[in-house]
């Protein structure tokens, strides 16, 4: 593929998703109308795993054929640098900070707008390098200057006459922790 429009290519897959993304707290909200907050999850969880699968395993057939073309005399089992202890111990830390996650979300839309969630929710992306202070990490100024800003704005977005925060502005702040929590644990 020509290397000019690849940074097009990138910039459209990223509006998509992002696009996406927002549309689905619409859909979440809508769906909290019919159904509980689990079986919401659940019901989409599912979906998602039904359309992965199918292309998880044409992935992995797409590329064990690759490898075969490349050098025949290779076997298709190769061994993995990764013990298998270690990948369900990271697996099921994955999955309980996407449960959690994705709970806190659900239950958290119910009291409060979509458009608040949307906010709250984003602010893990400056609460993972906040969390890593706890790994030793420094935190530089910009990230210092992003914080203060996110602050400013989620003042400004939920807090009402009383100085209070709802509590479905609470439940997606910890949203937001536990989906930090999620990246750092991947």
């Amino acid at each position: 593929m020509n290397s000019q429009k690849m940074p097009l290519k990138n910039s459209l897959c990223l509006l998509l998703a992002a696009t996406i993304w927002g549309i689905a707290f619409v859909a979440q909200s809508v769906g909290m109308e019919y159904v509980g907050p689990f079986t919401f999850n659940g019901v989409r969880s599912l979906i998602g795993a039904a359309v992965l699968v199918p292309v998880i395993f044409l992935l992995n057939r797409s590329k064990d054929t690759a490898s075969a073309a490349a050098d025949p005399s290779t076997s298709t089992t190769t061994s993995s640098p990764y013990k298998t202890r270690d990948l369900w111990i990271g697996g099921i830390a994955c999955g309980i900070a996407l449960f959690a996650a994705s709970n806190f979300q659900q239950f958290g839309i119910k009291y409060t707008t979509v458009g608040k969630a949307g906010f709250i929710t984003a602010l893990y992306i400056i609460i993972v390098p906040f969390l890593r202070i706890f790994t030793g990490q420094r935190i530089r100024r910009k990230l210092w200057i992003s914080v203060a800003l996110a602050v400013v704005g989620m003042y400004f977005l939920c807090i009402t006459e009383g100085f209070s925060i709802s509590a479905g502005d609470f439940l997606e702040l910890l949203c937001a922790v536990a989906f930090a929590c999620h990246i750092l644990v991947i």
